[in-house]
């Protein structure tokens, strides 16, 4: 039922005439709703939206809402014929540019800052720190939250001790490495943490650790289910990465001001990490159709994850490096082995209360940890040989590892491709230029520094460690 407060209920937009008839009075209609917590909030000199401040929260609205509202206000006092007079002209009493008329407001900024984290549930606000995770009231809690902010669940401390089934299952992909656990739960930390720092972005990459060679996809292990389970806590768009329209105006039409992560699902082979570089660093143009473009700051601009079957390309260097964090999904789960087959439930849809909360507890001792420890890279397993064979070949990665190519020494660039050729003759068609793109990248992939030299009629190269040489340079 409606509730009317005082101060909302003396303010009649309507009057009658000597005659009974009906009439509304903009001026005052536009009074009502302001009091009644309907404002626009600018977005920039020519485009605003509509909100409505309820206690502590704030909702993004259409006009369809304050039509309604103003429909349940009059039904509540019985005004039926000031309804009916209100119906027959609604469309001149609520325009876009009467509405222009409502209070303005200042657009709300919830974000985290560097050192906690807010989670608001429908009984509890929860703020995560550094030292440790405190729960208020949520009607208490002071300052201004978006609506879709609140997970429509509650959370509380379960009185068991049982771990949580998220918990485990992340245990299970991180390979059952304590440090790779660690580093995963800082990678769900950073991107459930609503505080961007542009400096320091970076896009979360989910490969698997086994890729296969022949290039089928071997789905199932757990990536597109961590995502589900940060969209449980936070706002994702998930962008369907095998359909990826880079030079559609419309891209990004899904994103708004308040999503806090976009996550490029299961990404084809040829993706290029290259095409999100401007995203991952300087914010993010939002163009929806029929209305004007929005730029959303770097500062204020969702988290990138990425998801693929295959080794995400990039243009290589330092540049490219400081750009991803690529996890390495560890085999645990498959096609025919999932963790419904483990825990005898379906994550998310079977739970009960006390595995929900355990869920969010958990994510939230995420958070907790990223803010004391920051962005772990785990160590590499088999990404550097797979993205090494993904720009050469498997051939020329066996070729290398049989410590044909050797440190400190100078080598011959035309006895070294004529050793290759003769060892994978199906590769005879391959040119010494093409070949010595592959050392060279073979140098980068391994962190040794090339270089090469003309010495009479032979062309030479030369590799060694970067950090053996700086240190020599000392």
């Amino acid at each position: 039922m409606l509730k009317i407060n005082n101060e909302v209920k003396n303010i009649k937009f309507w009057q009658y005439s000597s005659t009974g008839k009906v009439k509304i009075n903009q001026a005052k209609l536009i009074d009502f709703l302001s009091h009644s917590g309907f404002a626009k909030v600018e977005k920039s000199d020519t485009t605003y939206v509509l909100v409505r401040y309820q206690k502590n929260t704030v909702r993004e609205i259409s006009e369809h809402v304050i039509i309604n509202h103003i429909k349940k206000y009059l039904k509540r006092l019985k005004k039926d014929d000031v309804y009916e007079t209100f119906v027959a002209g609604s469309s001149t009493y609520i325009t876009t540019k009467k509405l222009m008329f409502l209070k303005s407001a200042k657009m709300i900024n919830d974000r985290d800052d560097r050192n906690s984290s807010w989670f608001h549930f429908q009984n509890l606000s929860w703020q995560v720190g550094k030292a440790n995770m405190s729960s208020i009231l949520i009607k208490n809690f002071d300052g201004k939250i978006w609506s879709s902010r609140i997970i429509k669940k509650n959370c509380y401390v379960p009185l068991d001790n049982k771990q949580s089934q998220i918990k485990q299952f992340c245990y299970n992909i991180s390979g059952k490495d304590e440090n790779r656990f660690n580093s995963l739960k800082t990678i769900i930390g950073y991107l459930l943490h609503r505080n961007h720092d542009p400096a320091n972005a970076k896009a979360i990459i989910l490969i698997d650790e086994n890729i296969s060679s022949d290039d089928s996809a071997n789905g199932g292990t757990g990536k597109s289910l961590l995502l589900q389970a940060i969209g449980k806590c936070r706002e994702v768009v998930i962008m369907d990465g095998k359909n990826i329209k880079h030079n559609s105006w419309f891209k990004n039409q899904r994103i708004n001001r308040t999503t806090d992560v976009v996550f490029y699902d299961d990404v084809g082979k040829d993706f290029n990490l290259e095409a999100l570089y401007s995203q991952i660093t300087t914010g993010i143009v939002v163009e929806k159709k029929y209305k004007d473009e929005e730029y959303i700051q770097p500062e204020e601009s969702p988290k990138i994850c990425i998801s693929s079957n295959y080794i995400v390309k990039g243009t290589g260097g330092s540049t490219d490096e400081r750009r991803r964090c690529e996890f390495e999904v560890a085999n645990h789960y498959n096609a025919d082995y999932g963790p419904r087959d483990e825990f005898g439930n379906y994550f998310f849809i079977d739970w009960d209360d006390d595995e929900w909360s355990r869920f969010y507890l958990f994510m939230m001792s995420c958070v907790k940890y990223y803010l004391n420890h920051g962005l772990i890279k785990p160590k590499p397993i088999n990404i550097r040989r797979n993205r090494l064979i993904s720009t050469t070949s498997e051939e020329f990665v066996r070729f290398s590892e049989i410590e044909i190519i050797q440190l400190d020494k100078w080598q011959s660039k035309k006895d070294l491709f004529e050793l290759f050729v003769s060892e994978y003759p199906q590769l005879n068609y391959l040119s010494p230029h093409q070949f010595t793109k592959w050392v060279k990248e073979y140098a980068r992939q391994n962190s040794l520094r090339y270089k090469d030299r003309k010495t009479g009629a032979s062309y030479d190269f030369f590799l060694s460690s970067i950090k053996k040489q700086d240190k020599d340079e000392k």
